[in-house]
């Protein structure tokens, strides 16, 4: 809805209100909903235990040896999604003497709920050959006869059932503005600007959602974890070699609406965003303009960001073999005896998902801010051509990065520029378990060590080094977001413009930019990311757009006496097109890698898709001419860094992608049928030249491809003709 009210000649209010919705689901065929789960043949207390709402046909997996497998029963997770958004603006104009005034205000409400109806939580159920095979235990099932024995048997290998969450989730947002366009003098003209805006936390309305992480918490059974820590040998290198004397158990997730307010986050503090531009009028011909300006994101727009551990439970079931080998009675035709294990919410508190990996949010959130400045003269020149020169600047702060708290800390990595001995010696020690100071009891069941008394549920017999070493040992990978980001941006623009006269029009445009980022950790546990060539660089691009109309037909240059039927073949025809030339993204080293020196870009000349950058100034281990330093011990150097303090960069400004080279040429005919009806023909190249476009090289130093673009296909199009048609009335 648009309301204008006009109040005078000098004031004009604008009000306007949307609601946008769509729906985003899939689900298994309609014939599902609701199955009676006993027309299957299971028992009505597993039917009764699976809501009729989410009730759907099983999930069945044939597993074989040297098969894809097959799978019974919709493998998808069916869902439901709607996604709606209102907003309200009104924007007040008010013109008074040398004034244009604009004052306004806006509010967004963002709303999903997501329902979730997988075919897994009415049961999933695998088959293998484990209790139909002959003989050996390597017996192949090559065909998946022998699965499909099993499940006529009914003998599923594994059993599991999933209890999935739904969620409803919102955010709010307002701004307001005050702009002030004053025209000082007839060649100078300020446009003054303030905006305010303010974002509500993402909120889940019955607070299903882990908020934050409990840095200070310490668990209740610690004072038993350092106890059982003490079992450990006292030579063993955890505490000789790597300084443990013992371990803590701190941290513990958090829950919105219990352990903090009902948002995920704290309402970030938004500050003032001001705008200054100006434009002053040199003389006739030359205008320069420049203005500066701060801007900022929004946080709660991210769809979907509900952390939802302890919502969703799988109950897993494995049948477990008798003395003969086959399975004891669990069958799947009384499956989950043992019952179904539902979803534990928020009850756990922070003993919530104890040995596993997590995320939660960071609870003080900064909204990412961009400084944008600009400088720039206009001038017109001869015959319709103008000219324009601007440089921009921008300034990128406060940007949100992902990473792990509960990585392995950088003083127990490898700083040899080689794979040395003592380099593989600290991985295999990091690698190797110890017993687990989170296993009370350790017992010897059927010839191997079980843990039957944990402090936490799960817990094996024994634990990584690797994993007691890190900050928060209870736990897994901690991911979590902070905003130490930052990106610097700079360019100049040059633009030649000769607007359409005489029968063609000609744009030419060069920028030349340079963009620089500190978003990325070279090691997870670094304390600040690293500021390096962003991999969005583009330092030169030029574009070209021509229109030319072909001199010939009716009132032009060539036939311009012409009768009709003639121009409707010869006339009338334009040329059209544009060209593109952009470098190439800088090549991203994701792999650690061993960097001996010397340069790494190659010259053009030197550069082919068989060796796209200098592979000699790296350890290349499997290439065609490995380069594999002899000390200490020889060809053992010829393998890739592990547990190793990265300083190689991620990227490298002079070490690209292939640059776009394009260029696409039309012609296009109009013909006119009567007063407001014409048929256009167009005739479109696509990459007329027919420029490849490849990929980027392998990184891997240790691929035998490291430094080749092995991809099938180019990133762009071969060359296309298009034949196209249009009616127009």
């Amino acid at each position: 809805m648009d309301e204008v009210h006009t109040f005078n000649a000098n004031t004009v209010l604008n009000v306007r209100y949307g609601f946008n919705r769509f729906i985003r689901g899939s689900d298994a065929p309609e014939g599902q909903y609701g199955i009676d789960l006993t027309t299957l043949g299971f028992p009505s207390s597993f039917n009764n235990s699976v809501n009729e709402g989410i009730r759907r046909f099983p999930r069945f997996d044939f597993n074989c040896t040297s098969c894809t497998g097959a799978t019974v029963g919709n493998g998808h997770t069916n869902e439901f999604r709607p996604v709606g958004s209102h907003f309200a603006t009104a924007v007040l104009n008010r013109t008074f003497g040398l004034h244009s005034w604009r004052f306004g205000g806006e509010m967004r409400i963002y709303r999903e709920d997501d329902s979730f109806k997988s075919n897994q939580q009415s049961g999933q159920f695998i088959f293998d050959n484990t209790y139909t095979r002959v003989g050996s235990a390597s017996s192949a099932d090559v065909e998946g006869l022998q699965a499909f024995a099993a499940f006529l048997l009914g003998y599923p290998t594994t059993m599991q059932i999933v209890r999935a969450s739904d969620y409803s989730e919102y955010s709010k947002t307002w701004g307001f503005f005050a702009q002030d366009d004053w025209r000082i003098s007839s060649k100078l003209t300020l446009n003054l600007g303030l905006r305010w805006e303010f974002e509500q936390a993402l909120t889940e309305r019955q607070n299903k959602s882990i908020s934050g992480f409990d840095l200070a918490y310490t668990q209740p059974f610690q004072t038993q974890a350092q106890t059982n820590y003490g079992l450990i040998p006292a030579n063993d290198v955890l505490r000789t070699t790597y300084g443990l004397s013992n371990i803590t158990t701190k941290g513990g997730l958090m829950f919105a609406g219990v352990d903090t307010g009902s948002g995920v986050y704290n309402t970030p503090k938004n500050g003032f965003l001001p705008r200054l531009g100006f434009a002053y009028q040199f003389n006739a011909k030359t205008v320069f303009r420049g203005g500066f300006g701060l801007y900022q994101g929004f946080l709660g727009e991210r769809r979907g960001d509900v952390i939802q551990p302890g919502y969703t439970q799988t109950t897993v079931q494995a049948l477990t073999s008798g003395p003969n080998g086959a399975p004891l009675p669990t069958l799947i035709s009384d499956p989950f005896v043992s019952g179904i294990t539902e979803p534990s919410g928020n009850t756990l508190g922070r003993q919530t998902a104890l040995g596993q990996g997590i995320s939660f949010f960071n609870q003080d959130p900064k909204v990412a801010k961009q400084a944008r400045w600009t400088f720039g003269v206009q001038r017109e020149l001869w015959g319709g051509w103008f000219a324009e020169a601007m440089y921009l600047g921008d300034y990128g702060y406060d940007l949100e990065i992902t990473r792990n708290i509960n990585a392995l800390p950088n003083q127990f990595l490898s700083l040899d520029t080689l794979r040395t001995t003592a380099m593989g010696t600290n991985n295999s020690q990091l690698t190797a378990t110890v017993r687990n100071p989170f296993c009370t009891t350790v017992t010897v069941v059927n010839g191997g060590n079980t843990c039957t008394s944990t402090l936490y549920t799960g817990a094996g017999p024994t634990i990584s080094r690797r994993t007691l070493l890190t900050p928060f040992p209870e736990f897994g990978a901690i991911n979590t977001s902070n905003n130490d980001g930052k990106s610097w941006y700079n360019s100049v623009q040059f633009t030649l413009d000769k607007r359409f006269s005489k029968g063609y029009g000609l744009q030419l445009a060069y920028t030349y930019s340079k963009w620089l980022q500190a978003t990325e950790y070279l090691n997870a546990a670094d304390p600040s990311p690293t500021k390096m060539i962003s991999d969005q660089d583009v330092p030169n691009r030029f574009s070209a757009s021509y229109f030319y109309e072909l001199p010939f037909g009716k009132g032009q240059r060539f036939g311009s006496q012409m009768n009709k039927w003639a121009d409707a073949i010869v006339g009338g025809w334009q040329i059209q097109g544009t060209y593109t030339y952009q470098s190439g993204f800088p090549v991203s080293f994701a792999n650690d890698a061993f960097y001996l020196g010397g340069n790494i870009a190659l010259p053009k000349s030197e550069r082919s898709v068989s060796k796209w950058f200098n592979t000699s100034a790296f350890v290349n281990i499997l290439g065609a001419t490995p380069t594999c330093p002899a000390f200490p011990n020889g060809s053992a150097n010829c393998a890739t860094p592990v547990d190793h303090l990265r300083t190689l960069p991620l990227r490298f400004s002079d070490v690209r992608i292939d640059a776009i080279n394009n260029m696409d040429v039309g012609l296009r005919k109009d013909v006119h049928l009567r007063e407001q009806m014409k048929l256009q023909f167009r005739v479109e190249f696509v990459n007329a030249l027919n420029h490849p476009l490849f990929p980027g090289p392998v990184v891997n130093p240790s691929s035998a491809t490291f430094g080749q673009v092995t991809a099938s296909n180019q990133n762009n199009y071969a060359r296309r003709a298009q034949l196209l048609m249009k009616f127009i009335f």
